[in-house]
Parts: structure tokens; C-alpha cells; sequence
């Protein structure tokens, strides 16, 4: 192919990679509608691209952009530009250096990103997890430019198997691409920078949970859990399947947070960031009340170490569910709890939007994802419309003239 024609949207795309076998590697092709404009193409189908010029005699170059992110009609728009700058005797790079500096991707999530998050998220650990384990790829990046392809290729990386390591769950990609789809929201509202992530479509995900425990599997599991050697650990798993609430929620209630008078335990910060109370049953008083406490240790559920509450009982649980016979266990977490006290108030006529003021979600969507009504409750659901046509049969039949 030609290294000099004129540059079409069609053409551009037409050009193929480098060659793997090339010394260099991106090869280079020149726009003969607007002199210094090049694209470059590299061996893994990249594009960008770059406007090469002389100034003061001196051969140099500055980036434009990667295509498609950057269009045709755009980038001959910038280079032209340039070539203006160029004529007044302006050095087009001196000039964008001149300009305050767009902070890295690294520098834009430790700096502006994760404070605000601290504020608003009490899982703002996740995300600085997920960053600093995820995203070394892109941390040190301008975020001005950052591309779609930059997202898109870390996404895709984390989806795919290597050498070393077994290729990430589509659940966990996607949380990182969410994380940087937010981030490129605040980017550009702040610094005027194009969300690039927001060009990028997440996984399918076919992991949706749909195991629920019934009234019978909850008992038992209350049951047994209230039997576990450790007393502290197993009113908190029967406590979970009776209130409902999100475990971490519950595991670091302190004594302030119970109102003995008034039956409540109060949530000062939920997961939504807002203030939450749970009322509680005589069961549920009567499961707290008979906890030890520990001098020194606030929180109602103690834990091993000194002054902290129970970490996530997964151990205990696979015990617990073992004793009370639950079938398919290993689809049976902490969370379906949660999921089996709404499906199962769902089930049993509790309207929608008290199981929501329960859950305390903001929006009723969320809780209806937790509306599985139970195999009984479908049939019977189902048999309604038969009942109304047998009842209407019976009812024309006897109208009929004898």
C-alpha cells in the first residue's frame, strides 16, 4: 500500500498493521491533502495520528491522537492549526507545554478521585484496590490522553488468559471498567476531559444469583446457627437471616448503635451512605441480649482480635449450612440472606414497597431484584387463571338452555 495518499475515513481503516516482522514498530503513511499530517500504524492494528514539522530548522513532531477516537476532519483541523501557529512563528509543542500540564491517570485518581470517594463511599477501599491492582497499564498516562483503545485494551487483558495467571471473572472486569467510566465522568466535569471509558461497553455477565433459602432452610439455619460453638459468630449469622440487612452492616453495630427501650439498632452510614434504623422482633432482642460483653470492646459481635469486631464468618457458615442440611450450599453466601428475607416477605404478600423501606435501597428497582417468589407460590399463581376459566366454564355451561 502506498505510504502517501489522501486520507478517507475508508482508507484509513483500510490500511493494515505493521508487520510483526518490521524493525520498527509503527510504519508510517502521509496525507497529501494537508502536508505534515501522518498516521501511524502499529503492529497490533493501532492507530495514531502525528504532525511532523521543522521549526528553526529543527525536525519535530507532536501527537494529535489515536483514530477512531480521533476523527479525520479533527485531526486535519489540529494539524491546520499547528501549521497556523507555525507561520506566525509559534512552536506548536513549546505552546501546549506552556499549558498547565493534565495530571496522569494515577495522579487524577489519588488526588481529585479518591478523597472525594472517601467521603461519599464507605467501599472507597474497593476502588483503591481495584486501581492499584488493575489499572498499572494506563496509571501513568495523561489523563487528556487517555483513549478508548487504553480502556478497552485493559479491559480486554483482564478477560484473558496468559502464561501466568488464569483470566478474571467478567464480574470483576467490569468493575473496574466501572470504576474508570466514574472516573471519567468526574474528569470531565471537573477538567473538560472526554469520558473515553463511557465508549466502552461492559461484559455480558450471566452470574446472577438466584438462589434464595426458604422459610424451612432459614429456620434451619437459624437453628444451627444458634447452636455454633461460638456465640458470638452464630447469633450473627441467625441475626443476618432475620433482619436482612448487608452483613459488614451488621457486623460493626456497637452497643451505642442498640436501643434497648426502643427495640432498634441504628445504621449511622449504610452502603447508599445514608442513615438507616432496624427494628427488632422480641427473637431478635432476646439473641443480642444474651451476648457476652468484652471491657474495652465496643462492638456487640467481638471478635479474635483485641477491640474488633468478627471478621466474615465464611468458615463457620460452611459448617452452620452443613448441620442444617442445605442442599446446593456452595450457592448458599452471606449475602442470600439478604436475598431470602425480601423474597420470601415478597412471597408471602408483603408489599414491595415496605420490603424496600427494609433494605433501605434507594430505588424500588433494586429491590426488585430480590422478588423471587417461592416454587409454591408460582403454582399457585399459575393455577389462578385456570381456576377464573374452569369458574367461567361452569358458569356459561349452566346458562345454557336445558
Amino acid at each position: 500500500m502506498k505510504t502517501k495518499l489522501k486520507f478517507t475515513t475508508a482508507n484509513i481503516k483500510a490500511i493494515p498493521p505493521n508487520d510483526k516482522n518490521s524493525p520498527s514498530t509503527e510504519k508510517e503513511y502521509s496525507d497529501i491533502e494537508v502536508t505534515g499530517l501522518k498516521l501511524l500504524s502499529g503492529k497490533n492494528g493501532s492507530k495514531r495520528f502525528l504532525f511532523r514539522y521543522r521549526f528553526q530548522s529543527k525536525k519535530a513532531s507532536i501527537s494529535i491522537g489515536s483514530f477512531p477516537d480521533i476523527d479525520l476532519s479533527k485531526a486535519r483541523k489540529i494539524a491546520r492549526k499547528h501549521k497556523t501557529q507555525l507561520a506566525e512563528g509559534i512552536n506548536p509543542k513549546a505552546e501546549r507545554n506552556a499549558k498547565t500540564l493534565s495530571p496522569t491517570v494515577a495522579e487524577f485518581f489519588n488526588n481529585t478521585y479518591l478523597p472525594l470517594a472517601k467521603k461519599r463511599k464507605r467501599t472507597w477501599n474497593d476502588d483503591l484496590s481495584r486501581f492499584n491492582n488493575h489499572c498499572g497499564s494506563i496509571k501513568n498516562i495523561p489523563y487528556d490522553e487517555l483513549t478508548a483503545n487504553h480502556v478497552m485494551q485493559l479491559h480486554l487483558n483482564m478477560s484473558e488468559s496468559s502464561n501466568k495467571f488464569r483470566p478474571y471473572s467478567t464480574a470483576t472486569c467490569n468493575r473496574v471498567l466501572a470504576l474508570l467510566k466514574t472516573m471519567g465522568k468526574l474528569a470531565n466535569k471537573l477538567l473538560d476531559i472526554p469520558n473515553v471509558a463511557g465508549k466502552v461497553s461492559l461484559l455480558p455477565e450471566d452470574n446472577a444469583r438466584t438462589r434464595y433459602c426458604s422459610i424451612d432452610e432459614t429456620k434451619r439455619i437459624i437453628d444451627a446457627a444458634l447452636q455454633y460453638e461460638s456465640i458470638h459468630t452464630g447469633s450473627f449469622i441467625a441475626l443476618l437471616f432475620l433482619l436482612g440487612c448487608r452483613e459488614s452492616e451488621l457486623r460493626e453495630r456497637k452497643w451505642d448503635d442498640l436501643d434497648i427501650i426502643n427495640k432498634t439498632l441504628k445504621i449511622p452510614r449504610t452502603k447508599n451512605g445514608t442513615y438507616h434504623i432496624l427494628y427488632l422482633s422480641e427473637l431478635m432482642m432476646d439473641i443480642i441480649k444474651k451476648l457476652p460483653r468484652l471491657s474495652g470492646n465496643p462492638y456487640i459481635f467481638i471478635g479474635r482480635f483485641k477491640n474488633r469486631c468478627i471478621g466474615r464468618p465464611h468458615h463457620a457458615f460452611d459448617i452452620i449450612k452443613k448441620v442444617a442440611h442445605i442442599d446446593t450450599p456452595e450457592l448458599v453466601l452471606l449475602h442470600t440472606a439478604r436475598h431470602s428475607v425480601a423474597s420470601n416477605l415478597i412471597s408471602n404478600g408483603v408489599d414491595i414497597s415496605s420490603v424496600q423501606k427494609l433494605l433501605n435501597h434507594r430505588s424500588i428497582e433494586s429491590t426488585l431484584r430480590y422478588a423471587k417468589l417461592s416454587e409454591g407460590k408460582q403454582r399457585e399463581t399459575s393455577a389462578r387463571i385456570s381456576n377464573m376459566i374452569t369458574a367461567e366454564s361452569l358458569c356459561s355451561v349452566s346458562s345454557l338452555p336445558k
